[in-house]
């Protein structure tokens, strides 16, 4: 079964059980047609999050700080001592951009993605053509329910009260 949702700009949504709100969204079209979404998750009192939807999956992006890039050198990366080798690039198509998502502005048409693996995980190097500047994130897939939106979140939590209820109830 699919865990995906699609989260609309401003959005309640719970991340890891926390509250959270959608103040950025970005829609990607992929070279087969297939759809991607990028949201960035701002909480007041935490820092901002960006996770990415595609497939019906999630995935968190830690982005690199600007100081610590990796270094490339043609198919790798090397982060530390660890290397990381490309296995996929991907054609994103910016369909549409709403509210603000870091590494993509209004207007920008086309972003290369590239994905590498390494004994750490994945590793995503992002670059908008014409522009000088690349984004490194590191790409950790989420479980199932780690985001959901605020009402399918109180949903559920009502249905589980429920079902604890009924099962008490039905143990007198």
């Amino acid at each position: 079964m699919s865990q995906g949702e699609i989260f609309l700009p401003d959005e309640q949504v719970v991340f890891r059980r926390r509250p959270m709100q959608v103040a950025g969204r970005v829609q990607f079209e992929g070279a087969s047609g297939q759809l991607t979404f990028r949201y960035l998750l701002s909480e007041p009192a935490g820092a901002p999050v960006i996770v990415e939807e595609g497939d019906g999956r999630f995935a968190l992006l830690r982005s690199f700080p600007a100081a610590a890039q990796p270094r490339t050198a043609a198919n790798t990366i090397t982060v530390g001592t660890e290397k990381y080798t490309l296995v996929a690039v991907r054609k994103l198509k910016v369909l549409d951009v709403s509210g603000k998502v870091p590494g993509i502005a209004s207007g920008v048409p086309l972003v290369l993605s590239g994905i590498f693996e390494g004994p750490m995980g994945t590793l995503v190097r992002e670059m908008v053509p014409g522009t000088p500047g690349q984004t490194y994130y590191l790409l950790k897939p989420l479980e199932a329910g780690e985001i959901v939106s605020a009402a399918r979140y109180a949903a559920d939590r009502d249905a589980a009260a429920r079902a604890a209820g009924n099962r008490a109830l039905d143990g007198n």
